[in-house]
């Protein structure tokens, strides 16, 4: 399986379903935890986009900057 199982499949598991009564873990509680768990890894992944496009952002100005740069000394030179 190449993808997460979506919330209604992984309260549905009857493998799951065995270890979370092994553990004596109630579908509420589990259904809780895995939501609060999603909640944390989408907030992770905003900000890791949040960094990564901020970094792409500054790499791209400071490339602009540079480009600026070099065009006013050539037209320095020539003038």
């Amino acid at each position: 399986m190449n993808r997460d199982l979506t919330l209604s499949e992984v309260l549905v598991d009857p493998l799951i379903g065995q270890l979370r009564k092994a553990d004596h873990v109630g579908n509420a509680a589990f259904a809780q935890l895995m939501e609060s768990a999603a909640r944390v890894q989408t907030r992770n992944r905003i900000q890791h986009l949040h960094a990564e496009r901020a970094e792409a952002f500054y790499r791209q100005l400071a490339a602009v900057s540079e480009e600026q740069a070099a065009s006013r000394v050539s037209s320095q030179a020539s003038g």
